[in-house]
């Protein structure tokens, strides 16, 4: 219990001093999460763990209005109308290569249309090459770090990402 108590303090005080280097940020960028499934956009909830990381990385969720800490099905429609403008968009997926551009194109066509696509503000994480899912519930601090270099990368100078990239083209 001491080794778990002082690990959880260590990975709180680092989530802490990421949080606080956002803090003071005079610009808080608009971001749109996640893309559709079938016929349904599963954005999260604004009560969720991503709306607060988005928030102490000093971005603005578009969706923090949504009730919850649950994902909400949304149609495309729904997103598009309220993120067509947002000026970055974060995406998980799976796959042997990392996404490009195209390939988020031939996947769904209408995505071509967001702001962040046409001026290349997508973020990709690839959780089949990268231990998303195993490091960040023990290390929010980690993915809290890559949200602030991408939405204020003059505070983190030299980062290196953990798990979210810039797609290519």
């Amino acid at each position: 219990k001491t080794m778990a108590d002082s690990v959880f303090r260590e990975t709180e005080q680092a989530y802490l001093e990421v949080k606080a280097l956002a803090a003071d940020v005079k610009t808080h960028p608009t971001v749109v999460s996640e893309k559709k499934y079938g016929s349904s956009w599963y954005m999260p909830g604004g009560n969720s763990y991503r709306a607060h990381l988005f928030e102490d990385a000093g971005a603005d969720y578009l969706f923090r209005d949504l009730p919850g800490a649950a994902s909400q099905p949304l149609s495309f429609e729904t997103v598009f109308e309220k993120a067509i403008h947002a000026d970055y968009w974060l995406v998980k997926y799976n796959q042997a290569m990392d996404m490009t551009y195209e390939e988020l194109r031939q996947e769904y066509a209408p995505y071509e249309n967001f702001d962040a696509y046409q001026e290349r503000k997508v973020y990709g994480c690839n959780t089949g090459r990268v231990p998303y899912y195993e490091e960040f519930p023990l290390h929010p601090d980690y993915l809290l770090k890559d949200f602030v270099w991408i939405f204020h990368p003059e505070l983190l100078p030299g980062y290196t990402p953990r798990y979210y990239h810039p797609l290519v083209d």
